[in-house]
């Protein structure tokens, strides 16, 4: 009695591996240098005579770090200032048009929720270990996004903000 095996056809792909090699004390975990925050279903109304929409926690989580005599990190978002209350927020813009949403920004800030302009710095304390005295290896930084109406009603529709930012150790 002889039995014989087939060999089914096999698959075949590619894998890509891409980063960035940074001058850094820390990395920023994978997942957290390309961030998305839903701010969510917004009810125009809650907006209407200068309303804020509730504060959207969000976190920029590090790892690998090796300290020295850092204390402080920096984190600084740059985007697209908005004309709308005095060019303290930034700009969102209609996902489908592109265009520029009137009446409406989005604030960032920290975790306390004190808004801070597009290039200014958000200092947080490095969270240190008892046994040595110099940064833990994973830290997160906390921010809270809402959003900041006008006078007059805002435009409705899809919406998204673009920002970039970057972490400094002092």
């Amino acid at each position: 009695f002889t039995s014989t095996a087939t060999i089914a056809a096999g698959n075949n792909g590619t894998a890509r591996f891409y980063g960035t090699i940074e001058d850094s004390v820390c990395s920023i975990v994978p997942d957290d240098h390309k961030l998305e925050v839903d701010m969510g279903d917004i009810g125009a109304e809650k907006l209407k005579n200068n309303g804020t929409t509730t504060p959207k926690s969000f976190q920029i989580r590090l790892q690998d770090c090796v300290f020295d005599t850092q204390e402080t990190m920096t984190t600084t978002f740059t985007g697209t200032v908005s004309s709308a209350n005095s060019g303290n927020y930034y700009t969102i813009f209609n996902t489908d048009t592109g265009a520029a949403f009137n009446n409406v920004s989005l604030a960032i800030g920290d975790s306390l929720g004190t808004s801070y302009k597009s290039g200014m710095g958000i200092d947080q304390k490095i969270v240190k270990d008892t046994s040595t005295n110099k940064g833990k290896a994973k830290q997160t930084l906390n921010f809270k996004a809402w959003l900041v109406g006008a006078a007059d009603a805002p435009d409705l529709g899809n919406f998204e903000a673009n920002t970039t930012f970057q972490i400094t150790y002092l």
